[in-house]
């Protein structure tokens, strides 16, 4: 059979394994079907197979597992897990590792069948999985923003491995690139000028992938009368042809309330709400949420993290959330002279100091992000 993809079969269990087999057996949209009893085989088998799906069951050996998921999702990312164990926290971890679909055992043939059928007829499988536009923001300047932002989505592509866009979309001050270090041949107007319509290889050859990492960068127009002529319309456009090629896409945007700062945060699934403690900052704060809810954004859109967090602070954290009435999602631990050394070098914090406190607190934050989406997607999954 020609134009239909392999099926690869990783499962310790060879009551499993036949099962398996027994249910696809005639399915047109699948060709053959191969059967392993241990990874590091079914992996060479993978290398092989130019088109290919994978179910891996998890059951036995999680640690031995998710290594051998890691190596698979390098060679097709159409991969099932299963497992006998269906708790929250295992469909969380399978999802987290590269799964397509988690399916519990024994597995059931109408569920395995509209599974496989959904892969196999889909090979840009990449991008099947929600998109997420996550907005960090702040109606004060100088909070620091622009470093949450760059090194949240250096972690955030760190810790999932799926590709992240960084966004600049403070479009007359924007200074990612200088924060990197980087000099993109071209910006967010070009994109929108010129590439909204392209293909997927067009389109993201127009971001500045930032070293060895799975981290895109759009840079903000070159020339400010540039971002003047930005509408709030085609921003819209631009995030529904982001959302088709990136998993999770950072914006980092100005302090100001106009159209187009309204339009990035009407349209953000998340909206990462800075601050700092000061009196000042928290009242500037409170106007700012009071804005949001007359917008009628739900609660668990709009998250509150606080910068430059120091444990001793006269302030407290009780006395910040009495305030603004919501919890405060995270803190950013207070190191000025980790993150300046980071600045002036056009690095990030992972790669200036990254077992410092503040280097520990974004790699825990991009965690604590990607299991909170994924726990989402998990509560949509069991709907």
């Amino acid at each position: 059979m020609q134009n239909v993809p392999s099926l690869i079969v990783l499962d310790k269990n060879a009551n499993s394994r036949e099962i398996i087999k027994s249910y696809l057996n005639n399915l047109e949209c699948i060709g053959e079907i191969k059967l392993f009893d241990d990874y590091k085989t079914g992996i060479e088998e993978i290398k092989k197979e130019k088109d290919c799906i994978a179910i891996i069951d998890i059951s036995d050996n999680i640690d031995e597992a998710k290594e051998a998921v890691y190596d698979i999702k390098l060679l097709t990312p159409r991969i099932v897990i299963t497992s006998s164990d269906y708790s929250t926290n295992t469909i969380i971890r399978a999802l987290r590792l590269g799964a397509k679909e988690f399916l519990p055992k024994p597995v059931l043939k109408d569920d395995l069948i509209r599974v496989i059928s959904m892969l196999a007829n889909n090979t840009n499988t990449e991008n099947d999985s929600p998109s997420r536009i996550i907005t960090v923001y702040s109606n004060k300047g100088g909070i620091g923003k622009t470093t949450i932002a760059v090194n949240l989505a250096e972690e955030l592509a760190r810790v999932t491995k799926d590709k992240v866009a960084l966004i600049d979309l403070n479009l007359q001050l924007g200074d990612i690139s200088t924060f990197l270090n980087l000099n993109p041949p071209f910006d967010v107007n070009y994109v929108i000028r010129n590439l909204i319509d392209k293909e997927e290889d067009t389109l993201i050859r127009a971001f500045e992938k930032y070293k060895d990492t799975s981290m895109y960068v759009l840079a903000d127009p070159s020339y400010i009368e540039q971002s003047e002529s930005i509408t709030p319309q085609e921003i819209e456009k631009l995030f529904n042809v982001l959302r088709k090629v990136f998993p999770y896409i950072i914006v980092d945007m100005s302090a100001a309330i106009d159209p187009n700062s309204l339009k990035i945060l009407d349209l953000s699934d998340w909206i990462l709400f800075t601050s700092i403690v000061n009196i000042p900052a928290i009242r500037n704060a409170q106007r700012c949420l009071n804005l949001f809810r007359s917008r009628r954004y739900p609660e668990e859109k709009v998250k509150i993290v606080i910068n430059r967090y120091m444990e001793n602070d006269e302030i407290t954290l009780n006395d910040i959330e009495n305030t603004l009435g919501q919890k405060v999602y995270w803190k950013v631990p207070n190191n000025y002279f980790t993150i300046m050394e980071a600045i002036n070098k056009g690095e990030t914090i992972a790669e200036i100091n990254p077992s410092s406190n503040i280097g520990n607190s974004f790699r825990d934050f991009a965690s604590k992000v990607s299991d909170d989406i994924i726990e989402q997607t998990v509560i949509q999954y069991r709907r």
